[in-house]
């Protein structure tokens, strides 16, 4: 296994710890006489889409002091573009352009600052560069982007940009949900209906095949059907499992346009969940073989550069019952590391 340069994780270190989901988004900024009054605007893309925000009368210092702040937002953006461009032909992977703009209308709307996790094969792409291994070739690649929503409240609230009317006044912001949010990266996403056409879709497809998955881990025994999110118009799927696999979801930063800042799981959680989700599947299943993959690449890589944080989680999880050293047993052996348990 191929260690990444020094110099590939610095850069990538650089970038996770500027980039705060916090930050001023970048944009440009434009000025309108509207009533014989000067007014700011800043233009921002989302995805596929540009989106004006009224920022407010051009005479107001505090407007301006706004103003400065997304310009240098921007400047800084294109450095940071440079510098993923570098990463990349390092061999650094980055999404697909489809999924980086799905993930950056999520992001840029608050999503993961208000606790959603990106899981999935897309999250296990920001290991390579979070652990500095080259992980190539481990089952990387997909066209599904799966989220957890860890509460049921989330919600993509004030973080939905209004605008102004004609004569310039500020508007409140308009009502979005998550079909509306996923149509700044693609108009022709639609949602999937559940069985009970009652309840909100927690699936989304495009018309290229790209499908987004909301789901959210089981709150009580047997529950199955979708739980609705309140303030997104969607609902989200519970699944054994999840609440272990997203317990203190780690910063990373996904590798499209100047970089899109996202909470990915532990990488030590993500491959014990693997080996558990692998069980679960069907025995000759391609994904359960594709799970086993990036369970032992991830175990392989823990070993060397952090095996206490594998060690904890796998107590972690050995920990919360009998089915669960079951699973975790018999996906260890499948993956040659059936011994680790006999200590």
């Amino acid at each position: 296994m191929r260690r990444l340069s020094l110099s590939v994780q610095t850069i990538y270190a650089d970038l996770v710890q500027k980039l705060s989901p916090n930050a001023p988004l970048p944009g440009s900024i434009s000025v309108k006489i509207v009533r014989g009054v000067e007014r700011l605007y800043a233009s921002e893309r989302h995805g596929a889409t540009r989106i004006q925000r009224y920022l407010g009368p051009a005479h107001d210092p505090a407007i301006v002091a706004i103003a400065d702040t997304i310009r240098r937002e921007e400047d800084i953006a294109k450095q940071r573009r440079k510098n993923i461009t570098m990463l990349k032909s390092a061999g650094v992977q980055g999404p697909s352009q489809d999924v980086g703009r799905v993930l950056e209308v999520m992001s840029r709307a608050g999503l993961f600052r208000t606790g959603m996790v990106l899981v999935g094969t897309i999250a296990f792409q920001t290991y390579p560069i979070l652990l500095g291994y080259d992980l190539s070739g481990s089952g990387m690649m997909t066209q599904d982007v799966d989220v957890v929503a860890a509460s049921v409240k989330a919600s993509i609230g004030a973080s939905v940009i209004g605008s102004d009317d004609d004569d310039g006044i500020a508007q409140p912001p308009a009502t979005l949900d998550m079909l509306g949010l996923l149509k700044r990266a693609d108009p022709s996403f639609v949602g999937v209906p559940n069985l009970d056409r009652k309840t909100y879709p927690n699936k989304f497809t495009a018309a290229n095949g790209l499908d987004v998955e909301l789901l959210t881990p089981v709150r009580k025994r047997d529950e199955d059907n979708p739980v609705a999110l309140a303030g997104l118009g969607a609902s989200a799927l519970p699944l054994q499992y999840l609440e272990y696999l997203v317990q203190d979801a780690v910063p990373a930063v996904v590798l499209h346009g100047a970089g899109v800042p996202v909470l990915v799981p532990q990488p030590a959680r993500y491959a014990v969940h693997k080996l558990i989700v692998a069980q679960l599947r069907e025995a000759h299943s391609s994904k359960a073989g594709k799970d086993r993959v990036q369970a032992k690449v991830l175990m392989d890589a823990l070993d060397d550069g952090d095996p206490d944080a594998l060690e904890d989680a796998l107590d972690d999880a050995l920990s919360r019952g009998l089915s669960w050293r079951k699973h975790i047993e018999a996906g260890l052996g499948q993956i040659g590391r059936a011994a680790r348990l006999a200590d």
